[in-house]
């Protein structure tokens, strides 16, 4: 078990992708709702469907496309020539609806699936579903001194395509008791991919006190929809603690599965906390 001190060090928060995007400029705004956050297709499952609705009072249209990201330690970034012919899935699958357009409350379903008579390589490739949506374009008007414009947004759920034999595995890399500006802690952990397939889940933070072994950890934090993807050495996520300090006892870190890996837990690291002085 490793010995673990608290370090007066910043860092830059996870950035994670919200599920409704919400822009406001003055007096006017646009918001779509997307579910789910991913999607898993293979032999066995070659349809799958997303939800995208208007919760917002104004018609919404829409444009549905698709994007090769590569993952980094904090997210993704723009894949390359190279890249996309190794991991690209899009060549693989289909997307209908192109466009749509809603009313204020209403939502509709876009689908994804194989193409008819692909051959799938071995192994997992990804892209990107990106929805892009605007406003029903008004006019330009001032009232009451503000500007009013419509706003269009963007949003982009990663979807995933296996074939062949694989297993999803990872481990808890380096892990740090990190300090804020405000002189609260935080938890800095790597999660770092070891299958063939990328694992998926959430990251939970425990603690022990000392002299209480017997007892149920109690959960400190948790960040959910945590993706370990195999083109990526390892994804850095940080959970804040909102406490300036813990006692002694043992830290705990998880990385619980969810989605098709809902139940399993892949990885767990334990640290001792040194009594606070």
């Amino acid at each position: 078990m490793a010995r673990f001190w608290p370090a007066s060090m910043t860092f830059m928060r996870l950035l994670v992708l919200t599920v409704l995007c919400t822009l406001l400029a003055g007096g006017a705004w646009a918001e779509i709702g997307l579910t789910p956050l991913r999607q898993v297709l293979d032999e066995e499952t070659r349809v799958v469907t997303y939800r995208v609705s208007n919760p917002s009072q104004r018609i919404v249209e829409g444009r549905v496309s698709w994007a090769d990201l590569t993952a980094t330690e904090r997210g993704y970034a723009q894949a390359t020539i190279e890249a996309r012919e190794k991991m690209s899935a899009a060549p693989y699958l289909k997307v209908w609806p192109a466009h749509f357009r809603l009313q204020p409350g209403a939502n509709t379903t876009i689908t994804v699936a194989l193409r008819d008579g692909a051959v799938l390589p071995d192994g997992e490739r990804r892209s990107h579903l990106v929805i892009e949506t605007s406003a029903a374009r008004t006019p330009l008007r001032k009232a009451g001194g503000n500007l009013e414009a419509d706003i269009g947004i963007g949003v982009s759920t990663p979807v995933i395509l296996r074939s062949g034999a694989g297993q999803a595995a990872a481990k808890i890399g380096e892990t740090r008791l990190l300090r804020t500006p405000e002189g609260l802690l935080e938890i800095e952990t790597h999660v770092e991919p070891q299958g063939e397939f990328s694992a998926y889940g959430r990251i939970d933070v425990l603690l022990t006190r000392a002299g209480d072994q017997t007892a149920r950890p109690a959960l400190l934090t948790r960040l959910d929809n945590v993706a370990a993807y195999v083109d990526a050495p390892r994804r850095r996520a940080s959970l804040p603690l909102t406490v300036d300090h813990l006692p002694a006892g043992t830290l705990e870190i998880r990385y619980v599965g969810g989605a098709e890996y809902d139940g399993k837990t892949f990885a767990r690291r334990a640290f001792e906390l040194a009594p606070p002085g």
